[in-house]
């Protein structure tokens, strides 16, 4: 059985193991709604969505599209205090995120969510459906330009810092981030994830080349041609002249981004 948060109040959370699974994950943004998919997991041309890592995506379409949940939770994580980014590590603790548990030892994650765009009926500590509107796309922290980098983690054991930065997510520095409590590492790597509407767990370095497309009828992926130059979008984005042939260098930063000096959880999860 999964554990779920119930309440929040007083700063802390009542845990109850819930026999009730969430459904299948469905595509974080609304139907009829063209994306593109401009890093895939595992891909081997840049060095950001791989090792525990590496079952992420990058989404984007040009806009600060409405994000919506990919299936339903418990939200544990809300920071949405930043309204900056750039495309070097030094923006990395810039990001906005949402972190939903979904009781059954796994989390999503949103990534680089535009500055106050949480939806008003979301909080933290409360729950969330799926396909809800939860907040928009941005390009807060480490990013070069607007999207979503969405992942499923494996859930931190015993960790109990959660809702740091409030209901609202809006009680942290701009600068602090609680990566500790929730982003992947060895021990809590992502997990691969196939969407209703599409495989994602395939992983064939499909990038930016290709086009997805959700409709009534579901997804579509198509073949895109495009000359413009390739941005790389992600918490590892750098913005490229040209596609390069292939990029296998080291990670600038350890595989968990260390937590922001003076962060409300930037202590070790507890063992």
């Amino acid at each position: 059985m999964g554990r779920f948060p119930i309440s929040f109040f007083a700063g802390a959370f009542v845990l109850v193991a819930g026999s009730a699974a969430a459904g299948p994950y469905r595509l974080p943004w609304s139907p009829s709604v063209s994306m593109e998919l401009t890093q895939d997991c595992n891909d081997s041309f840049y060095a950001d969505h791989v090792g525990s890592g590496r079952n992420a995506w990058d989404f984007a379409n040009g806009t600060h599209f409405a994000v919506s949940a990919a299936r339903d939770g418990i939200v544990t994580h809300v920071k949405v205090s930043s309204h900056s980014g750039c495309e070097t590590a030094a923006c990395v603790d810039l990001a906005n995120y949402i972190v939903v548990d979904h009781g059954d030892g796994t989390a999503s994650i949103y990534l680089h969510i535009d500055g106050d765009s949480l939806d008003d009926d979301v909080r933290c500590g409360q729950p969330v459906h799926q396909g809800q509107h939860i907040a928009n796309a941005g390009s807060t922290g480490w990013s070069t330009g607007p999207h979503l980098h969405f992942q499923v983690n494996a859930v931190h054991a015993n960790d109990m810092h959660l809702c740091e930065c409030g209901e609202k997510g809006t009680e942290c520095a701009a600068d602090q981030a609680a990566w500790t409590a929730f982003w992947s590492t060895p021990k809590y790597p992502s997990l691969p994830v196939a969407f209703d509407e599409w495989p994602a767990n395939a992983c064939s370095d499909r990038r930016v080349a290709r086009l997805v497309t959700i409709d009534r009828f579901g997804a579509r992926v198509q073949a895109k041609q495009t000359a413009k130059p390739l941005v790389v979008l992600g918490i590892g984005g750098r913005r490229w002249s040209r596609l390069p042939v292939n990029d296998r260098s080291r990670l600038p930063f350890a595989e968990i981004p260390q937590p922001s000096r003076g962060a409300p959880s930037s202590a070790p999860p507890r063992r």
